[in-house]
Parts: structure tokens; sequence; C-alpha cells
């Protein structure tokens, strides 16, 4: 097997929640050494939620924490501590890349601002996420990925149709976009410092990050002054029919979109209608409400799985709505082998989803679990950070470093 394009990086991981975690997941899948830095007292709250019900350590057990920090290492010191602060600068002596999610005057107040950490490492890589950046009237700002979501203009294109009221999406969408534009940032900074040899600082602003997906209607703001939204659930303002049409079992669903007058009467042979196969574009967009009905009428009865394959072997455009549950007995995903079953010490066994990037050449697959808390402490500070084993233990004795968090709470 080939190595991975991040074979021999080390990152110092001090990231926490989502957006972070999901950045240096990436990272470790590319075949960096990711070493997840907490402390005992301000430690990773995702460790905590959605756990395996009814173990002794539910901190070790999480559902959520699993699957985004599977592939690292883990690392407890107390950066308050002056202590756990010279160790960790050891450890950032040997790493290539630092990355935080912390609030923006977080790290400079732990005195490990970017100049700091240069001074043991000259070509080292900062990345900082705080929400809303490093600057600004709004830099000291705590923000998670909906408050991201709903202030990146995003949330003005969602919401049922002809109604006025924006709807965030179902998830922290402002996380995983964030946590992507870390990680492809990261791996333009190691290219910069390939040709260069220097090092860089990266302020990251999630917020602005997710503005940009606004899209045309961002473009359309831009040029023409657009400003009002235009809520049209599921429709298009160009195309016609489109939307989502329940098919049978419970909350089953298909999305067609018709673009082409082709396509309109290739639909109408599939549904059953060949005295609608005539009406142009403008007809449909007019006509959108009936057209509406008669799909639903056509799907209620009918598989989603079959609804979808009849559709797109006629050439129209559409696909089967599939929930948590659904996706992972989806044929597609099946026959590629996205699914994989991670042993885990604490956890019993469940599919995960593997890496969606595939490097044909060395076809990487996830390694390990997620850590325990503290499970590698030991190992690092001996061998990255040279420590003895004696200098280990007064550590843990002062509570710098520790096998489990305090005051821990499920949730």
């Amino acid at each position: 097997m080939k190595k991975r394009p991040l074979d021999g990086i080390r990152v110092a991981d001090l990231t926490m929640m989502w957006a972070g975690p999901y950045a240096t997941k990436l990272l470790a899948e590319m075949g960096a050494e990711v070493i997840k830095v907490e402390s005992p007292r301000a430690w990773d709250n995702i460790r905590t939620l959605l756990v395996q019900p009814g173990v002794a350590d539910p901190w070790n057990s999480a559902f959520y924490f699993n699957e985004y920090n599977r592939d690292k290492k883990s690392l407890i010191l107390d950066l308050a501590d002056e202590r756990g602060h010279d160790a960790f600068l050891k450890l950032v002596a040997q790493c290539d890349v630092v990355i935080e999610n912390y609030r923006a005057d977080v790290l400079d107040k732990l005195g490990l601002g970017y100049e700091v950490l240069r001074s043991v490492r000259p070509d080292v890589i900062l990345v900082s996420m705080a929400a809303f950046g490093k600057s600004g009237a709004d830099q000291d700002l705590v923000g998670f990925g909906p408050v991201i979501e709903m202030m990146s203009g995003l949330c003005s294109r969602t919401g049922y149709y002809e109604e006025d009221e924006p709807f965030k999406t179902g998830l922290s969408y402002g996380d995983p976009v964030g946590g992507t534009y870390a990680a492809a940032s990261v791996a333009l900074a190691l290219t910069k410092r390939q040709r260069t040899g220097k090092g860089a600082y990266i302020d990251l602003a999630q917020r602005e990050g997710a503005a940009a997906l606004a899209g045309e209607a961002f473009a359309a703001a831009s040029l023409r002054g657009e400003t009002t939204p235009r809520h049209l659930g599921n429709r298009s303002d160009r195309w016609a029919p489109q939307g989502t049409y329940r098919c049978a079992g419970e909350d089953q669903w298909i999305v067609v979109s018709v673009v082409t007058d082709d396509e309109w009467r290739a639909c109408c042979a599939v549904i059953g209608r060949d005295d609608l196969a005539g009406l142009d574009l403008a007809e449909r967009q007019a006509r959108h409400d009936e057209l509406d009905e008669v799909l639903a009428d056509w799907a209620r009865d009918r598989d989603p799985q079959d609804a979808m394959e009849d559709l797109q072997n006629a050439g129209v455009p559409a696909g089967r709505v599939l929930d948590t549950g659904d996706i992972h007995e989806d044929p597609q995903l099946l026959r590629r082998h996205y699914w994989v079953h991670m042993p885990h010490p604490q956890m019993h066994r469940y599919k995960q989803a593997a890496i969606a990037w595939r490097l044909v050449e060395c076809n990487p697959q996830p390694i390990r679990h997620s850590p325990l808390f503290g499970e590698h402490t030991r190992e690092l500070l001996t061998t990255v950070v040279g420590m003895s084993d004696a200098d280990v233990d007064e550590l843990y004795a002062a509570g710098v470093c520790a096998d489990e968090p305090v005051n821990p709470g499920v949730g």
C-alpha cells in the first residue's frame, strides 16, 4: 500500500465539539498523526453526548465523539498550568501543525499565541478557527454551527413555500463546512512550506466560509441588490415541476426536478399522463400546484426506490430521500464498501462511514477507534516530548495529566 498524502505530518489538535475535530479527522484520514490535546478540566464535551448507556466511563463510549475523533491519539495536559504549558511547547517543537477552535482570545491568554509557537518551531502552521475570526467587533463572541449558519445568510434561502419564516437545516451545517475549509487550508499551507520553508498563520472565520455557500443568491445580492428572500420550499424559480413527493411507507419520499421539455414528456409517459405532455415550461410553472398533485398521486402508493429508478431510467432527474436509517442499506454505498465496522473496546459493533475521498493507489481505510481519555498520554510525553516516566508521574500527581475528566456530566 502506498503512503497517504500526509504521512509523516504531526498535528497538535486543540479543537473541540464538531468543526475542529472534523477538520483533524480529515487530516488523520490523509495520514497525519493527530494528537488530540485536552485538559482534565476543559475536555471535549462531545465525549459525553450520545453515549452508550450503562457504562462506567461514558466519556469513552460516545457515538458522536467516536465518529469525529477516530485515528487520533489522546494527550491530557492542563495548559493553564505552567508544567502543562511547558510540556505542550515541547510537543509543538515536534509538530508541523497546530489547530484550535477556541474563542478568539483563548490561545493568547494561555500564552500560546503564534509568536510563542514560532519560538519553538519556526515553520509551524497554526490554524485558528474562531467562529467570527481573530479581528473585528465580533471576534470575542462564541459561535456554534447553528449560529454560523444563521449569520451566513443561508437561512434566508430556506423555508416552506409561500411562507416568510426562515428555517435552519436539521444539523449544525456550519461545523462540517468550517472543518473542511480548515483541512484544506492545512494542505495548502503545507504545500507552501514545502516550496518556501516558511510556516503560516491561518485566521479562518467559520462564518465567512459559510457565507460563501449562498451561491447564486449571494451573487444576485452583490450584482443586482436582490436582498428580499423568496421562500420557495422545494421548488425552483427556473424549472417546473420540482418538489418532493411522498411514497409508500413511513416518511418515504422522492425528489423530482424537470428541466427540459423532453424530460417532462418522459415524466408524463412514466406516470401515465400523456395528456399533459405538451405543456411547455411557462405552462408548467403556471400550473405547478396542479402538477404537484399529479406527481403526488402517482408516487403515493409506490416504493420509493422503484419510483426513483422508473423516472431515472426514462431520463427524468429524480432521487430518493434517504433517512439516517435507510442510508445504511443504500445499494450504491454498500457496493462501494462505504460502511465499515471499527472495533472499539467500550462500544458495541455498528456501522460507520469509511473515508469519503478515494486515493485509488492506496485505498485508505480508517485504522482505529477514537482514543480513550488520556490513552496515549504517557507514550506521547515520553517518546515525543522526551520526558522521563518519573516526570510524567509528577504531572499525574499534580493533576496536570489524568485518565478521566474532572466532574464529567452526561448530556
